[in-house]
């Protein structure tokens, strides 16, 4: 096999292309990837990485659980701390809020996740830097904390290559060759790799990727912004204090090297044409302006909840590029248009804590044609020639209403219930 065959390419390397490849190399494959930067420079090394394990159905949540352990596999494997255990909390300020805990913790305690409810006066106690006095509701997860996102890279990288994965940077994919409809190779400023199997793992340029082949992938590239507060001796932060979630305020975080790092899902965010980039764009580059819009509705929403912070507080801001989908929910496997060409992309803010899981599951899918996981809600053809999700335009409104509406919206069985009599 020549140096620039394989059996699988994957064009992209972050978090979900390394674990793709990492799994695929595990189970004795050929695997090439392509990076048009530097390995995990793209959305990777944007991310905050908050692992909650607990989410809105029980298959989900279980593959995050799996994910975990995968993640402690892996640290004993690379020799590197990956995942820091802190538990975490959701705090809830409203009944409709404190009735979608109710309905999590009964979900989760289905499936033996270790969740219950945490009394308000504890929570108080674990984060004394929090305002609590408005709030009704907690629950928590001690088995939850976060990735460091670096680290799960570079992790993914090393044992990719101790096991035979060849990677390629500063390599950006110009076009993808076909044998009909059936991939066989892509071209690059490198020249060609030639490979039966393509895995598209592009993050926000997939859509892009897709495009090379005329396919429309229903993503759209949006902004998101994260504030990461200096120590401050009047609000400590222990290292090992819970992440959070306050989906009422919108907001989430964790500590971070002795300070709070606090992110938000808000109703307005930017939005990006990848295509109108620069070839040579770097999104380790990218910079929030302290007077941005978007700053001042996270600082606000933060301050809701921690009353010390404010636009004076000392913090470093941290801004970069998400890969949304109509409904929130990644795309994995292939497209009816063209056999060999897979998809694995629009993580909707959440490849850290999802890649894990979606490396096994892409191999699955690769190399057994099927999957040990239910996966009916992230298949990639879920969209596939239904209208209103053709058009660039209308599916960039889609997912920017989805990432508008993500910490919104009340989840749970009641608020399903609700809907579905149309409450």
């Amino acid at each position: 096999m020549s140096e620039n065959t394989s059996d699988i390419i994957i064009i992209g390397g972050g978090v979900a292309g390394l674990s793709t490849a990492m799994q695929l190399a595990k189970r004795g494959a050929s695997v090439t990837v392509l990076e048009r930067e530097q390995i995990g420079n793209g959305s990777t090394g944007r991310a905050a990485g908050l692992l909650g394990q607990l989410r809105g159905t029980a298959e989900h949540t279980r593959m995050l659980m799996d994910g975990v352990e995968i993640v402690k596999e892996l640290e004993a494997r690379a020799g590197v701390e990956i995942y820091v255990q802190t538990g975490s909390v959701r705090v809830a300020e409203t009944p409709e809020r404190a009735q979608e805990l109710t309905d999590l913790i009964e979900m989760g305690q289905s499936i033996n996740f270790d969740i219950s409810e945490m009394p308000i006066d504890e929570l108080a106690k674990k984060m004394p830097y929090m305002r609590t006095d408005d709030l009704t509701t907690a629950c928590w997860c001690p088995t939850d904390g976060h990735l460091q996102p670096a680290e799960l890279a570079s992790a993914f990288h090393k044992v990719g290559r101790d096991l035979g994965v060849h990677y390629e940077t500063q390599c950006p994919v110009t076009g993808v060759l076909l044998d009909g409809n059936k991939a066989r190779g892509v071209q690059t400023p490198k020249g060609e790799f030639h490979a039966p199997i393509i895995v598209n793992a592009a993050g926000p340029w997939s859509y892009l990727v897709a495009g090379l082949t005329d396919t429309t992938l229903p993503t759209a590239a949006l902004g998101h912004v994260y504030l990461t507060t200096q120590p401050d001796p009047e609000n400590p932060v222990d290292r090992l204090s819970p992440g959070f979630r306050n989906r009422h305020n919108r907001v989430y975080g964790r500590p971070e090297n002795g300070g709070l790092l606090v992110g938000i899902y808000a109703e307005d965010c930017a939005e990006f044409d990848m295509s109108s980039l620069p070839p040579d764009f770097d999104m380790s580059s990218m910079k929030a302006r302290r007077d941005d819009l978007h700053l001042a509705m996270l600082i606000h929403a933060a301050q809701q909840r921690f009353r010390w912070l404010n636009e004076r507080t000392p913090m470093h801001v941290t801004t970069g590029i998400m890969t949304f989908t109509p409904d929130g929910l990644p795309f994995c496997g292939q497209l009816p248009d063209h056999e060999g060409l897979f998809y694995c992309t629009g993580f909707s803010g959440h490849g850290i804590v999802q890649s894990p899981a979606i490396g096994v599951i892409m191999s699955e899918l690769i190399l057994d044609g099927k999957s040990s996981y239910d996966i009916a809600s992230i298949e990639a053809d879920r969209f596939w020639e239904i209208p209103g999700f053709q058009d660039r335009t209308e599916i960039q409104q889609r997912c920017y209403k989805m990432q508008s509406s993500y910490y919104g919206r009340v989840e749970g069985k009641t608020a399903a219930a609700a809907k579905e009599v149309g409450e």
